[in-house]
């Protein structure tokens, strides 16, 4: 079968299709994969900046159709379903042709849903959902949310744009800030949407959220106040303000978080974001449109 795999880190070139073999066991469930999105985790995986086994498949996320399914597991075969495999700490990468995982942490695809839109959803908003569960009472809380206009900061606006309790400004890039204007309009929650870290006042907000690597945006908490990023390598030391609750937000597998993303985004209550698919062979392709930083949207491969 045909995988997207990675046998030296470097530059986008050093992606390749090559033939791998398909994954034989009767103990997981195995996917036959129809589209897999490309995530900020992949390319830093690609360069070299998060470690990993080489050679590996690359990929977190992806939707397809059961092939095999083994007794117990709650799938028949033919079954339309999503995953996000956590390449890193399973060694288990999503852009090949077919997947065996644990059907522990495969979710149904719901009705009227595409395959490639439900590629888009697991990392981003199953992030999304534990990050916001993990943050403190928002309830009449001043809130900065950086990065709305990424993955995982798409499925953020979405859900804090909705608290009418808190008010939540936004930072977003410049090109970005229309949409977002537009996004917002009867929305409940009363804020700003920011375009320049030069804007934000030190010391200003009750939480700070950054989805978007910004630590030198940690003055923008108050004293007793909280910072939470998911961006480990872009992260403020937080020996400089002992006066504030810091976070570092890591995924973690769950089946009930992806169904609930699943479910919230075949409701139209999630991010409304495009998405673009190419072949598995234009992979290098979608790694130098993500990496430029211009792109909007999600990127999907499809075999």
């Amino acid at each position: 079968m045909k995988a997207v795999r990675l046998t030296r880190t470097g530059g986008p070139e050093v992606l390749e299709v090559q033939e791998v073999p398909e994954p034989e066991t009767a103990e997981k469930l195995v996917i036959k994969t129809a589209a897999a999105a490309v995530n900020p985790v992949d390319l830093a995986t690609r360069s070299g900046q998060i470690p990993t086994s080489l050679p590996a498949v690359l990929g977190w996320d992806l939707a397809g159709t059961v092939a095999h399914a083994p007794a117990g597991s709650g799938f028949r075969t033919g079954d339309r379903v999503l995953a996000m495999t956590a390449q890193l700490g399973t060694g288990v990468g999503s852009m090949a042709e077919y997947v065996a995982f644990d059907p522990e942490y495969v979710a149904h695809v719901p009705q009227g849903m595409t395959l490639t839109d439900a590629a888009a959803l697991p990392l981003a908003g199953v992030t999304a959902v534990q990050l916001l569960r993990r943050t403190p009472d928002r309830r009449g809380k001043r809130i900065l949310l950086i990065g709305a206009q990424g993955g995982v900061g798409a499925h953020l606006a979405a859900r804090l744009l909705d608290e009418a309790s808190a008010r939540t400004d936004l930072l977003v890039r410049p090109a970005d800030h229309s949409a977002w204007q537009e996004r917002r309009a009867g929305r409940p929650a009363d804020g700003a949407v920011l375009t320049d870290p030069s804007q934000v006042e030190a010391g200003a907000y009750d939480m700070v959220i950054d989805a978007g690597g910004a630590p030198g945006l940690f003055e923008a908490v108050r004293p007793q106040g909280a910072f939470l990023t998911i961006t480990p390598f872009s992260a403020p030391d937080p020996a400089t303000r002992p006066d504030v609750a810091y976070t570092l937000i890591g995924v973690e597998l769950d089946r009930d978080d992806l169904v609930g993303v699943a479910e919230t985004a075949a409701r139209g209550d999630g991010p409304s974001q495009e998405t673009t698919v190419l072949p598995f062979e234009e992979a290098a392709e979608a790694h130098r449109r993500l990496e430029s930083g211009g792109f909007r949207g999600k990127l999907v491969l499809v075999p």
